[in-house]
């Protein structure tokens, strides 16, 4: 099956963090970058509105955190190269 594309953008002047879940997967997302999450829809944890991903805000003063439902586990760069997964803080 055709995987589907979703492209996350960072207009901020901080990083925001990327969690895909229900892997353990945490990307951060740099001022001015962009990444991209190539997924199955056939194992996307919709929500009861029939979104194609749930997508959720963590809040927090400091940082910019967001958990993505995907079975996936990577993300890239619009080059195509793996994003490197980032545990740490801003």
């Amino acid at each position: 099956m055709k995987k589907l594309k979703q492209t996350f953008a960072n207009p901020t002047k901080l990083p925001i963090f990327l969690n895909l879940e229900l892997s353990t997967s945490r990307f951060r997302l740099n001022p001015g970058e962009e990444l991209i999450l190539l997924y199955d829809p056939a194992d996307r944890a919709s929500d009861a509105n029939g979104s194609a991903l749930r997508i959720e805000v963590i809040p927090d003063c400091d940082i910019i955190e967001l958990v993505i439902y995907t079975a996936e586990s990577m993300m890239f760069h619009p080059d195509g190269r793996e994003a490197s997964m980032d545990f740490g803080h801003a």
